[in-house]
């Protein structure tokens, strides 16, 4: 998809279709009075008709409008101007594009605006929208091979509108290419799969990449990682990729993303009804990878590093029991309570491992507990984090990019009860039904590096959508890359 960003008047573009949305009360905005001039009309008539509303999503074409040089003209309705806000305007905004087949689409940036929101905002969701309407996500739409040409039209061309315009042309890639990798099948999206991904990144200036085989796992010292593997034929991946784009001695940010490919919760085997669902347990991966190849693409003036623990949980003679005592790189000894609660030992061990890059910030991101999801819904990723700094941060992303997080408690003693052990340092998991998302993330906190500013990003429940049609969201790619945005500009 090509995208033009364009000052020209509306009644002088050149498109096959031009895009107007329409807001309920029929006031029209000033550039929308200079069409309605050019077509002698035209918008304030639909507005007086009754048989169009413009309601929320309403949309009529008008083929050939006179006095344009479009082919067609489609009007989408916005619904009632005070209840224009962030929904709305996604909504109404992949159904305008939607509604035409045509290869070459403008739309009027200013005739959008929701309230509190700028031109620069909605540029940059604009361009994501129009890159991620596409799902189930296809390879052809990740390799960026569509023909259509989408033209925003602002009042001037300023260098944050181009700014803002390019974060979201980043962020839409970069949630394809995560939404493209959860919904592989896992007998594709494997471990060595993964690896080869990440490999594929070398090509960027200032990419390495280390994809360690379980030799190498084991001669690291990733026990609790090589525990939850032994399960699974298929071999076990430790991704490791560093992008050096910022200054040679500044201290890096430190991506950790679960990346288990097929999760079948072990010897404490998952209920059938929702197990195909579980190729979707290595989303956090998936994030990862793109907001890294995203922020190489980009050239960010930061030093990122990502590290994946890749495997699978299966059930198996050689799979580590309920009862087992495994031990961890930071050297902690864990009671395994539940085989199913394996995302949290594979990223114990990558978040010790990153310790020796002295990391600026460490931001996990797993889809690891069903409990998020009982306690926020589908809506809201859960936040744990041990720095209000950080957290304002991240939130302050999360909002910008409409990709929203709420924050939960953990690491107090009530939490760090239930993960008591007779026999061991602590238990993998506490008693069911116990603020599941807050003791996973206390389990967590214990391999946090010593004076790390770190966020724990629980995405179970808004990384995909299960049911009947199940499919990768790409969330929270849009939050990590603007918060690398924000982070990037900060030190400009």
């Amino acid at each position: 998809m090509k995208f033009e960003i364009s000052t020209k008047p509306l009644t002088d573009i050149k498109a096959q279709s031009l895009i107007v949305g329409l807001f309920e009360d029929g006031q029209l905005t000033e550039t929308e009075v200079a069409l309605d001039m050019a077509t002698k009309g035209l918008l304030s008539e639909l507005a007086a008709d009754k048989t169009f509303f413009s309601k929320e999503n309403d949309v009529i074409r008008f083929h050939r409008p006179d006095g344009l040089n479009v082919s067609e003209l489609i009007v989408v309705g916005l619904g009632k101007i005070e209840n224009f806000d962030d929904t709305v305007f996604e909504k109404a905004f992949q159904t305008a594009l939607a509604a035409t087949p045509s290869q070459h689409v403008a739309v009027s940036v200013l005739d959008w605006l929701a309230v509190g929101r700028t031109v620069e905002w909605t540029v940059m969701h604009m361009a994501r929208l129009a890159l991620t309407q596409h799902e189930p996500i296809k390879l052809e739409k990740v390799n960026e091979n569509s023909p259509r040409k989408v033209t925003l039209l602002v009042n001037k061309n300023t260098e944050t509108v181009k700014d803002a315009f390019y974060l979201g042309e980043a962020i839409g890639h970069a949630v394809n290419e995560a939404k493209y990798l959860g919904n592989l099948p896992p007998n594709v999206c494997t471990p060595s799969y993964l690896g080869e991904v990440a490999k594929s990144y070398k090509k960027l200036k200032g990419v390495t990449v280390t994809v360690h085989d379980e030799k190498a796992i084991e001669k690291i010292g990733m026990h609790a990682f090589l525990a939850v593997a032994r399960g699974s034929e298929v071999k076990p991946r430790f991704i490791e990729l560093h992008y050096a784009g910022g200054k040679k001695n500044d201290a890096p940010i430190c991506f950790v993303g679960k990346g288990i490919t097929f999760d079948a919760g072990g010897i404490c085997l998952k209920a059938k009804q929702r197990i195909a669902e579980m190729k979707y347990d290595m989303c956090g991966a998936a994030t990862v990878l793109a907001v890294f190849h995203a922020c190489a693409s980009m050239k960010l003036p930061l030093n990122i590093i990502a590290l994946i623990p890749a495997c699978e949980n299966l059930p198996d003679g050689n799979a580590y029991r309920p009862a087992d005592v495994i031990d961890t790189l930071a050297g902690l000894t864990v009671e395994i309570a539940n085989t199913d609660a394996e995302g949290r030992l594979v990223m114990c061990d990558a978040m010790t491992y990153s310790a020796r890059f002295e990391p600026e910030a460490l931001i996990d991101v797993a889809t690891l507990t069903g409990a998020v999801g009982t306690a926020l819904g589908d809506h809201f990723t859960g936040l744990f984090v041990n720095d209000p700094m950080l957290c304002g941060t991240l939130e302050t992303a999360a909002d910008v990019a409409i990709d929203p997080v709420w924050t939960l408690p953990f690491n107090g003693a009530h939490f760090k009860s239930r993960l008591k052990s007779n026999i061991a340092d602590c238990a993998n998991t506490g008693p069911a039904g116990g603020a599941g998302a807050s003791v996973a993330a206390t389990f967590l906190a214990q391999f946090v590096p010593e004076d790390t500013s770190w966020a724990h990003l629980d995405i179970a429940a808004t990384a995909y959508v299960g049911g009947k049609l199940p499919h990768s969201t790409g969330r929270p790619v849009g939050l990590l890359l603007t918060w690398l945005h924000q982070m990037a500009h900060a030190r400009a």
